[in-house]
């Protein structure tokens, strides 16, 4: 696909990087890349939101450029696949542990845990540790949760999968390949309230709450990364025949995270290269300010030059002959025209030009003032 570099500058400046981005079929960040290799400015952060509130800011002109054609590479700027698509699905449906199976070692010592432990005062039952997986449940949901969550750690290995210790936080979840996956269960429930009025004090009033289990799970994965993160019970399917629907998002979640820290990684390059580019601008605006401050001095000596030297000269006119005049006289007349033309910039201005520019890079393109010696 061709468009010329003016047609693109006036369609980045008239539409946001995403929409036109999915006109032209590839990625906001390879449009980036497009504009960036083609010296074609962009919008800055914030600056539709301005646009939309009516404060619409100027925008740079566009820059001079080798070649006024900007071609797009399909293979190198089409957007990519979602993560869902890229991640096969498991050949066989996984099936949850019938009563009589045995447990996986988590699952087990989930179970166990949970049995020995004592419900609070509203009903919940709830364990989290390095060693048994995060739960939040009624009693009555025990014995199905841990088979979920055990049919899920029986497949782990066929997706390349394992269970392993957070390095943050007290419990366990899954590591696909490198990238850990938190993972928990809970129970949903309804909340009701009641109102207890005090019997002597009016506006005295206590609240009281009920929770009432609906016997309906939830299981969640917890990472970064753009894709579901919850499977629940449902009027069509109950969470027992979504394990490996849950498998495969574990997979996306892997893919996903390394795929959404690579896009991070990108914005923060493009972010530095933004931030380069105006710090140079920021520089060259510097020193050119410089430029004009060392010129504005120069003309400034030189005017001074010619004003004392135009004064001695006025004097000389009036004073006549220098043989009739006395010696102290003199002395002050040469005084002041050696003094005119140690002010006096231009001698020494021409022999830098001639010679070409030196001095510190920090001086630059000015370079070493002619007052410095």
């Amino acid at each position: 696909m061709e468009i010329t570099r003016a047609e693109l500058y006036d369609r980045i400046w008239s539409t946001p990087m995403s929409k036109l981005a999915r006109e032209f079929d590839i990625s906001d960040v390879g449009l980036a890349k497009v504009c960036a290799s083609y010296g074609i400015p962009r919008p800055p952060r914030g600056y539709w939101a301005r646009a939309a509130a009516g404060k619409v800011p100027p925008r740079p002109s566009l820059p001079p450029s080798r070649s006024e054609i900007v071609q797009f590479n399909p293979e190198q700027h089409r957007a990519r696949m979602t993560t869902t698509d890229a991640v096969a699905r498991p050949a066989e449906p996984i099936p949850v542990l019938l009563p009589d199976d045995a447990l996986p070692p988590v699952a087990s010592a989930t179970l166990e845990r949970l049995r020995k432990t004592k419900p609070s005062t509203d009903g919940f039952v709830r364990c989290e540790s390095p060693r048994v997986f995060t739960c939040e449940l009624s009693t009555a949901t025990i014995e199905r949760a841990s088979r979920i969550l055990g049919a899920i750690e029986h497949a782990l290995p066929a997706i390349g999968g394992r269970l392993k210790k957070s390095d943050k936080t007290p419990c366990i979840g899954i590591l696909v390949g490198d990238e850990w996956i938190g993972i928990s269960i809970a129970e949903d429930y309804r909340r009701t309230e009641t109102v207890l009025q005090d019997p002597k004090i009016a506006w005295l009033k206590q609240r009281e709450y009920s929770y009432h289990f609906t016997g309906a799970l939830r299981l969640t994965i917890a990472a970064e990364f753009n894709g579901r993160k919850s499977w629940g019970d449902g009027k069509q399917a109950r969470l027992e025949e979504k394990i490996d629907s849950i498998v495969t998002g574990l997979l996306v979640a892997s893919t996903g995270i390394v795929e959404l820290r690579r896009e991070r990684e990108e914005q923060r390059r493009q972010w530095q290269e933004e931030a380069r580019i105006a710090e140079l601008a920021r520089e060259r605006q510097r020193r050119r300010q410089h430029f004009l401050d060392n010129l504005h001095a120069e003309a400034n000596s030189w005017s001074t030059h010619r004003e004392i030297q135009k004064y001695v000269d006025h004097l000389r006119q009036h004073l006549g002959s220098a043989d009739a005049l006395p010696p102290a006289c003199l002395e002050w007349i040469e005084l002041a025209e050696e003094l005119a033309k140690a002010v006096d910039p231009t001698p020494k201005r021409l022999q830098l030009l001639r010679e070409g520019i030196t001095g510190y890079n920090y001086d630059m393109p000015f370079g070493r003032s002619v007052g410095d010696d």
